[in-house]
This record gives C-alpha cells, sequence and structure tokens, in this order.
C-alpha cells in the first residue's frame, strides 16, 4: 500500500495533505459512492469536479497548471461504474515551455484502463532545480488495490515513472521511501549539491544533513544505476512491532546496483527519529552476491 505527499512549496512535505485527498489509513477506509454512471460525472470518495483546477503555481524556475477532467473511460462493475479521469499539465520552465495541455491518462502510468481509475493526479510532490515530480494514484474502485507514483519531469520534457511503495501501519516506513525514492531519482538527473543538501535537510535530523552534504557518509556508491536501484528498492522493518511508540525506528534497505546482474544487491541500515520522524542514521552494510 503506498501513500500520497503533497508539496506546499518548493521544499516543504507535509502529510495533513495526503489525509486530504487519500486518507491517513488504506485508500479503501472511505467507502465510494457506488450508483449508476452519469456522463461526465466521476464518483469516488472525495468528489472531483469537471475541469477541477490541481496545481496553478510558481516554484522557483517551475510554472506548473495542472486540471483534472473526466474521460470517455468506464471503470467498474456490473451494477454500478464511474469514469476516469485524465489530468491536464502545462508546464513551464525558466519561461521555456516544456508541455502545453499535456494529457496525462491512467494508460500512460499504469499502461492500461478500464481497471484502473486515476484517483489523484498532478499534485506537486517535490521540485527541485533538475526536476519536478508529480503524484499519481491510480486504483480499483472501492479498494486499496492499485498504485502510487511520482512522475518525474526534466526541464527538457523527458520524464520516469517510480512507484512509491509504503508499508501500512509501519511507523517511519514512508519517510525512509520517500527519501530513497527521491534521492535516486536526483541522482539520476545528475542533481546540484544545493538540490541534494534540500532534500537532506527536509527528511533528516540537522546532524545528519550535515554529513551529509558533506559527503562524509555514503548513501550509494556513485557506480550505481540509479534508475534500477529506484525500481528494485525493498524496505525491511527491523523491529518488533508492538503497536507501541519507540525512540527510534530501524529499517534495511536493498537495491540491486546494477542492471546486468541482478545477482548483486546492496544493502542500507536506516534509522527514523521517533519524536521528529527524521531519518537520524544512515550506515552502508554488506553487498550480497547470490
Amino acid at each position: 500500500m503506498k501513500i500520497l505527499i503533497s508539496v506546499i512549496n518548493i521544499a516543504v512535505i507535509t502529510s495533513g495533505l495526503i489525509a486530504a485527498c487519500l486518507g491517513q489509513s488504506k485508500v479503501g477506509s472511505s467507502r465510494q459512492v457506488q450508483q449508476p454512471i452519469e456522463e461526465s460525472v466521476i464518483v469516488t470518495d472525495f468528489e472531483v469536479v469537471r475541469g477541477r483546477l490541481i496545481e496553478d503555481k510558481v516554484i522557483e524556475h517551475w510554472t506548473v497548471k495542472a486540471t483534472k477532467d473526466s474521460n470517455e473511460v468506464v471503470v467498474g462493475r456490473d451494477d454500478w461504474a464511474v469514469r476516469d479521469s485524465s489530468v491536464f499539465l502545462t508546464l513551464s520552465y525558466d519561461n521555456k515551455v516544456v508541455y502545453s495541455g499535456k494529457e496525462i491518462r491512467t494508460k500512460d502510468v499504469v499502461g492500461n484502463e478500464g481497471e484502473y481509475m486515476m484517483q489523484c493526479g498532478g499534485d506537486v510532490f517535490w521540485a527541485s532545480e533538475s526536476a519536478i515530480y508529480l503524484f499519481f494514484g491510480c486504483f480499483v474502485p472501492d479498494t486499496d488495490d492499485g498504485w502510487n507514483m511520482l512522475y518525474q519531469i526534466c526541464p527538457d520534457g523527458t520524464s520516469n515513472l517510480s512507484v512509491l511503495e509504503y508499508e501500512m501501519g509501519v511507523d517511519g516506513n514512508s519517510y525512509i521511501a520517500d527519501f530513497m525514492t527521491l534521492y535516486l531519482n536526483e541522482r539520476a538527473v545528475g542533481a546540484s549539491a544545493a538540490d541534494l543538501k534540500q532534500l537532506y535537510e527536509h527528511f533528516c535530523t540537522k546532524e545528519l544533513a550535515e554529513e551529509l552534504s558533506a559527503v562524509t557518509i555514503p548513501i550509494v556508491s556513485d557506480d550505481t544505476d540509479f534508475r534500477h536501484a529506484d525500481r528494485t528498492l525493498q524496505i525491511n522493518n527491523l523491529d518488533d512491532l508492538n503497536g507501541l511508540p519507540l525512540e527510534k525506528y530501524s529499517f534495511e534497505v536493498k537495491y540491486k546496483p546494477n542492471p546486468k546482474d541482478n545477482n548483486v544487491t546492496d544493502i542500507l541500515y536506516m534509522e527514523v527519529d521517533g519524536a521528529t520522524n527524521k531519518i537520524s542514521k544512515i550506515e552502508a552494510g554488506e553487498r550480497k552476491v547470490v
């Protein structure tokens, strides 16, 4: 299960906006309204109006406007159905047009249409000098079966899609997943030291952010294929889950650094401070070869 996180400015992500869209628990925890399909109407657990404005803002280099509207695709069961949605994106970088009215459909992010519907899409998740990241969430109606994704767009219009995978009920997991996904994608596009510093300062404790900015702690090796590492990212909780708040939450983070040799797995050990929800420790582990 994956959780949405939105950005309210260039460096601030707040999980409060998650609850506004999908809730802080399972997507399927709020039952969707079930009714026969009506033309040009999307019926979900939150109302989506035809031509709804999702984003309209300037974030340093980026100017982004995204609207959402119903399309002709019908998703549902025999007794009821809903219309799917498209996001229409106009994006510029330093006043140079990147996309103009680009339509992004469910099939563009999950590969097909008719099974999943776009419940959320077009919200700014993160932005840097190197790239902007939009959130898309596509789910089978009335279930928590689906995908939450980051759509990375670079100033030249190239893009990359990453799936966000969070383990429900494990405190700290989402912070590790968010950080690692953004870090690997930023490294993949050659992010500047300033962009990486911004990422460290948002997700990590002050002490750890300073160490990372000074490049005294390696996160991944420079010869890592960052895209492949992102696609193979696996986060394992190391704590005894008893439902009680912990002072710190420990995780093992695995990824495969080389697409030509999937027998090799690199391992990191990371901790999240239970009081601040900041990553407080990153420690390189072993390299396993099967």
